[in-house]
């Protein structure tokens, strides 16, 4: 088993837990009537509460969690996928408990927080669904601001069921509701008062701004003092500025060698966060960087590789190679697709690299006048089987997605493709 499996495993079984809790250990049947109903609303509330619990223990980020689950970023897909069951949950759950005409017995707390919970996963889920994001619809820091508000809603939903008269308290399964209800609030309350304290965010100063094609930006940042972030090559940060709009912490690819003195990020102008970046930060601002974090690192792989690079998506690849230092042990086929010349950044340093190292061999594609790079033309400029190879991609999500999916089909096995998932939303 795969150590980045561990993690979604675990959590499958301790939802499995739950739920063989209630099987091993029922409540005694103590209602008159709707005694099945109210159990099997309570099962479902049980794991909704559990899931939710999960869900904010992965959201307070902690490192050592990282390894368990390949990533960072794939702590983030976890929580997105433990947040869309508990919310389809939720709903099964509103439907099949017990109606009761009594507003005294915690029922109008259950109503906030079912309401506040479904609120939002449909803001989350709104800008990939065009009929709710016409209704609702948040920018990104708007949407991290009211996404904190989960953790209250869940505090709701435990006084909800502490106040209305359910059958599972002081049983087993209550208990172990309970139990993880407890950390879930732990998670969160660190979160959001003392994770800073902890979390080792080094101060830098930005040394030098880039605009490189008028969309996208290159940031040279130098440490203040003498520690400096700690980061392998490929890996991402968490980076803010001590700037109007810009105190609010975003991840980014890191696109310098862990060798290099300062630290470099490319960053394209996607939302109006980082437009407003590209717009109006300048030389001398303060920045706080957090990382490194991720886990896509082409040594793990095999020795024969293909990396494949969308637009923005180049800034891992490009870390990669400022990494190199003359040494390259695998046997590398780089694509780079990109929309213009304007938009190929660097490509001379990918260039470099493929006169340097007879292992490297570097295709460029202009979509703009040569169409679409495509995974069967990949498959056929490559040297060697490409079901042999290990791909490692990155870029806008429905490329990786697309991609990886092809290359499936091409026989490729899944633990051979690499991708990171920056939509963190």
């Amino acid at each position: 088993m795969k150590k980045k499996n561990i993690g979604n495993i675990v959590i499958t079984a301790l939802v499995a837990v739950n739920i063989l809790l209630w099987l091993l250990f029922p409540p005694p049947d103590t209602l008159e009537t709707n005694y099945t109903l109210q159990l099997i609303g309570e099962v479902i509330a049980s794991t909704v509460m559990i899931l939710i619990a999960m869900g904010l223990v992965l959201a307070a980020r902690p490192r050592f969690l990282e390894p368990y689950f390949g990533g960072l970023d794939k702590m983030w897909q976890t929580h997105k996928k433990l947040s869309m069951l508990a919310f389809l949950l939720l709903i099964v759950h509103f439907f099949s408990i017990p109606k009761t005409d009594e507003l005294l017995n915690g029922k109008p707390l259950g109503m906030i927080a079912f309401f506040g919970i479904v609120i939002l996963v449909l803001l989350t889920i709104a800008p990939r669904v065009p009929l709710i994001s016409r209704f609702l619809s948040l920018n990104y820091t708007m949407w991290r601001v009211a996404h904190k508000l989960m953790g209250v809603f869940f505090i709701l939903g435990l006084a909800h069921y502490m106040l209305v008269g359910t059958i599972s308290k002081q049983t087993i399964p209550g208990i172990y509701m309970l139990l993880w209800i407890f950390i879930g609030i732990v998670a969160f309350v660190y979160r959001q008062f003392f994770s800073r304290m902890f979390e080792p965010y080094r101060e830098y100063v930005v040394e030098g701004v880039n605009r490189l094609n008028g969309v996208c930006v290159e940031i040279n940042l130098k440490p203040t003092g003498s520690k400096k972030v700690d980061f392998k090559a490929g890996q991402f940060v968490y980076a803010s500025f001590k700037k109007h709009h810009l105190r609010e912490p975003h991840p980014f690819t890191v696109s310098s060698s862990p060798k290099e003195d300062t630290l470099r990020l490319t960053i394209k102008a996607s939302g109006d966060w980082t437009r407003y970046l590209l717009k109006n930060l300048e030389p001398d601002t303060t920045a706080a960087v957090l990382g490194g974090f991720g886990m896509f690192d082409y040594k793990d792989g095999g020795p024969e590789q293909v990396w494949i690079a969308g637009g923005i998506g180049v800034t891992p690849f490009l870390s990669w190679i400022r990494d190199l230092n003359g040494k390259l042990d695998t046997d590398v086929d780089f694509f780079y697709g990109v929309r213009g010349e304007a938009d190929a950044l660097f490509w001379d340093e990918f260039k470099a690299a493929d006169e340097t190292h007879n292992n490297f061999r570097s295709h460029l594609q202009y979509s703009s006048k040569d169409g679409q790079l495509s995974p069967e033309d990949i498959a056929e400029m490559s040297q060697g089987n490409i079901a042999d190879k290990h791909i490692y991609l990155c870029g806008p999500a429905n490329m990786t997605e697309g991609f990886a999916r092809s290359f499936k089909k091409m026989g490729v096995p899944a633990g051979q493709i690499h991708y990171e998932e920056f939509n963190f939303r």
